[in-house]
């Protein structure tokens, strides 16, 4: 494939073609002597080898291009003058030897910056290009989760981008001040705004009602409500999405399997930020990504065998443990293509916390092994929750599921036995996850108590308990700095009342 370009247009065309990472270019000069007696015309090639756009910075480089260009000027200065220029440089973009360098996926092309020959939905304004720009940088505090979904979803429409680029801009706001704004600023508002004005239109139109449009740009406004942990309005378009999905005939009638993934994301992550079942069923491709290699054998667990053991009847939520065990125990959640597999179509994450979501223990009453299951339930979703931010999900709001545990702890009061790991296990991620200052105090209480009944005196024991239930390194590696010292100053605190109450007895 050649293109061709004048010297005029050169540098404007330099800066597209930086954004094709590894190709090789071949830049040529080429001349016509045309004789007078038959028109008969050759060409002569003088041949300048690149390996990158770079090198043409390189002195030495553009001293042998102008050497070159001025050998040929004057020697067509002696040449009879024709209609067109007789010098021009020519850019041959060709495909490298295989034995060169590896090529570059196409999904990668474009990757980092406005891909300059992509459709998008509206003209692209300088702030809305740096926008589309932070979503595909490297190491930016955008959600990379399924991104491979929802950004395909995000372009196919006005109103759905227009609420893309106002939740980049939301991402762009946490990396420039730590932490998530729970509402607009100007520019997202102005974007958020835009979508609401040409969703109103869209809603006049009873033939837009059921269309993959439709549906892709109630699912914006779900994450848009998301990012900004503002629920009500979630919960309204969560309604709308119902609704929609009935007038399509049913959620299998969503055939691009984008928007179906998307539709159930964003169902996902609010139901998760909620701690209420999910609505949308999940997708085929979850449901693949989950299962286990067939003949897998299952890890040692002993937490798994204590629990047989001790409450053989109660089996849902231990299954669902064992599959998380086994999972991990497979590395396949922390490896570069699980990785790549979490940022297009999902991991096995999404359909663990399907399914413990979708489980209930204490609606069957509150008896001590339903209770059991409940702390158990949300304190593995308080373990997931920092995995799933480790693959790419932001934000992970966890406030109500720590909310939840608090009620249940304070309201039944039951006896573990030789369970009591698991207990410790769910008030460790309970205390990392706890964002309030004065519930992260009653977790870290808590779990001092338990210490001291157990006659804990280091905090290694403590530590090796809540390993031997379940863990990730690379993950979890020093996460216990942020309350062992807390702990560790409350255990102390009790051991010198029952010295005191010791000497006054």
């Amino acid at each position: 494939m050649t293109k061709r370009f004048s010297i005029s247009n050169y540098f404007c065309t330099y800066k597209a073609y930086r954004a094709i990472a590894i190709v090789s270019y071949s830049v040529y000069f080429r001349s016509k002597e045309l004789y007078t007696m038959d028109k008969s015309a050759k060409t002569v090639f003088n041949f300048v080898n690149l390996t990158h756009p770079d090198e043409l910075k390189d002195e030495e480089t553009q001293l042998r291009i102008r050497r070159l260009a001025m050998t040929e000027f004057g020697r067509t200065r002696r040449k009879p003058k024709t209609k067109r220029e007789k010098n021009e440089i020519v850019f041959e973009v060709r495909q490298p030897v295989a034995t060169e360098q590896p090529s570059v996926p196409i999904e990668r092309f474009g990757a980092g910056a406005v891909d300059p020959f992509s459709a998008y939905p509206i003209e692209l304004d300088d702030s809305s290009k740096e926008l589309i720009s932070f979503i595909f940088r490297d190491n930016s505090a955008h959600s990379r989760q399924l991104r491979g979904s929802w950004y395909p979803v995000g372009l196919s429409d006005k109103v759905s981008f227009h609420n893309l680029l106002s939740n980049s801009r939301l991402y762009m706001l946490k990396e420039l001040t730590g932490s998530f704004f729970r509402q607009d600023d100007v520019l997202s508002l102005s974007h958020h705004n835009s979508a609401l004005r040409l969703m109103a239109d869209k809603m006049h139109d009873p033939q837009q009602h059921s269309t993959d449009e439709m549906l892709a740009s109630i699912s914006s406004f779900m994450a848009h409500h998301h990012v900004l942990g503002t629920f009500v309005g979630w919960e309204q378009h969560r309604h709308a999405l119902v609704r929609v999905i009935q007038l399509r005939g049913g959620i299998d009638r969503i055939t691009d399997e984008n928007l179906r993934i998307t539709v159930s994301w964003c169902d996902l992550i609010g139901s998760f930020s909620q701690d209420i079942p999910s609505i949308v069923p999940m997708p085929r491709k979850w449901k693949d990504d989950a299962s286990t290699p067939p003949g897998s054998p299952r890890p040692y667990c002993h937490v798994s065998l204590q629990w047989k053991l001790e409450l053989p009847m109660m089996l849902e939520w231990i299954t669902i443990f064992d599959d998380i065990a086994q999972l991990i125990s497979l590395d396949r959640a922390f490896r570069d293509r699980d990785l790549q597999r979490a940022a297009t179509s999902g991991s096995w994450m999404e359909p663990m916390i399907f399914r413990l979501l979708a489980f209930r223990p204490l609606t069957r009453g509150t008896e001590r092994e339903d209770v059991i299951e409940e702390v158990c339930r949300l304190g593995a979703m308080l373990f997931l929750a920092p995995i799933w931010r480790w693959l790419g999900a932001t934000p992970v709001w966890t406030s109500c599921i720590s909310q939840n545990l608090l009620m249940v702890l304070s309201n039944n009061m039951v006896e573990w036995g030789d369970l009591k790991c698991l207990l410790l296990w769910t008030l460790y991620f309970a205390a990392l996850e706890a964002q309030e200052a004065r519930e992260k105090s009653q977790f870290t209480f808590m779990l001092a108590v338990l210490m001291n009944g157990s006659y804990m005196e280091d905090w290694s024991e403590l530590m090796e308990i809540v390993k031997g239930v379940l863990w990730v390194e690379q993950v979890f590696a020093n996460s216990d700095d942020s309350i062992r010292d807390d702990v560790l100053r409350i255990l102390h605190m009790q051991a010198r009342n029952a010295m005191v109450d010791t000497e006054d007895d």
